[in-house]
């Protein structure tokens, strides 16, 4: 009997294997090939082609393949569904002609005789993107802007020379914006040369970009002349977490901490229907600032909490004590604390750690007025939280006044 009862599993067993194996086969095991597609149209389009055709009636036609061999030397191959009678070539990093495979491709793994077709890619968003480029000096450093018609996806590689005199990378920026820029700093007020290229996905480079130039000078501010005002519509603090803290060059311990739940009795028209918590500062000097930096409460509470993620940053010249924003500049209209890792609130990685306790920094636009009193405006925490905290606060720039 129980050899019996063994027959229906080994028959199953056999079964299962064997319905493994055509899963590893073509679809069909015709060996037919399929028609070629014919009528292509090339559109040479920025680093590669749009290309239609008119697809083969094969009734069991699957795809249309196109191989091809890059401007850096890699093959490449992109595939179309048998549902659209187009597909989209990119990746060359110049101007010259290439020539293109076209295969139809059955459900049995059948390719067609190639069709070859030649494109003409026109100029690559690395290079048009690169002659857009322009470096005027900065705070500290040198400002990279550019623009990006096509909103290509590319590393913006900024560089200059490290500490041995060798030409180094300082920074990198992967954009796709429309318009974006990057600014080196912490440099002193000798000439120095600032260099740039950009690099797509492909691993194509535009040509370098050198301008040697004159940094502006730049000073960290004495934060024993700051301190905190409380104006109408500004938060309380709480806990014993004053803005005092703010500018004690402690972020561990006690910093700045607003009650929970505390809301504005009488919101601003602009935070009608937001949570905002501000902080008026005194800089106590007048000052073109170039960056700003805060610490988070740190340890646990990085990236999560009452850690301030959405703010803007208000300047003023003269004081307007009304707790409006009538007199005062907006500075920083978006800004967004990023954490690196992207992991979910609550989870951090080591990069996250180090990134928190050098603080985040925000640089101002360049072309902004001088400025003695600043407001910050936390709209949301980390965890959506109805009150914020941070430890630290540091402001750069250049004194004008007293």
């Amino acid at each position: 009997m129980k050899r019996l009862k063994l027959i229906p599993i080994i028959l199953l067993s056999l079964f299962f294997a064997g319905c493994e194996e055509d899963g590893r086969n073509p679809l069909l095991t015709d060996t037919t090939n399929p028609g070629a597609v014919s009528n292509v149209q090339v559109e040479n389009i920025p680093g590669g082609a749009n290309l239609t055709y008119t697809l083969p009636s094969d009734n069991d036609l699957l795809y249309v393949l196109a191989e091809y061999t890059l401007s850096n030397g890699k093959q490449a191959s992109t595939k179309s569904t048998l549902y659209k009678n187009k597909l989209s070539i990119e990746g060359f990093g110049d101007t010259n002609p290439y020539d293109i495979s076209l295969y139809a491709v059955d459900r049995g793994e059948n390719m067609s005789e190639p069709v070859k077709v030649t494109i003409n890619p026109l100029e690559p968003p690395v290079r048009t993107i690169s002659q857009t480029m322009r470096i005027i000096p900065d705070f500290g450093g040198a400002h990279f802007y550019w623009e990006n018609d096509t909103e290509a996806e590319v590393a913006v590689i900024a560089m200059t020379e490290d500490t041995l005199g060798n030409l180094s990378q300082a920074d990198v920026r992967y954009t796709n914006l429309l318009e974006d820029d990057l600014a080196l700093r912490g440099y002193t007020t000798d000439p120095r040369e600032f260099v740039v290229l950009l690099r797509d996905r492909w691993d194509n480079f535009s040509d370098t970009v050198k301008v040697t130039l004159e940094p502006l000078f730049e000073e960290n501010l004495d934060k024993t002349k700051m301190s905190a005002l409380r104006l109408p519509h500004d938060a309380p603090d709480a806990w014993g977490w004053t803005p005092a803290h703010l500018f004690d060059n402690n972020i561990g311990g006690t910093g700045y901490h607003t009650p929970q739940g505390w809301k504005d009795d009488d919101p601003l028209p602009e935070y009608d229907d937001l949570y905002p918590h501000i902080l008026t500062i005194d800089l106590g000097v007048t000052a073109k600032l170039s960056r700003f930096k805060f610490w988070q409460r740190q340890d646990s509470w990085i990236y999560y909490h009452g850690n301030p993620r959405y703010f803007e940053v208000w300047g003023a010249s003269e004081l307007n004590s009304s707790g409006t924003f009538d007199g005062w500049t907006k500075l920083i209209k978006n800004g967004e604390v990023v954490k690196p890792s992207g992991l979910p609130t609550g989870q951090v990685s080591n990069t996250d750690k180090e990134t928190a306790s050098n603080g985040e920094e925000f640089s101002f636009p360049l072309q902004a007025e001088p400025v003695r009193y600043i407001r910050f405006v936390n709209l949301e925490s980390w965890s959506g939280t109805t009150f914020m905290h941070m430890m630290e606060v540091d402001f750069w720039g250049q004194v004008m006044e007293e």
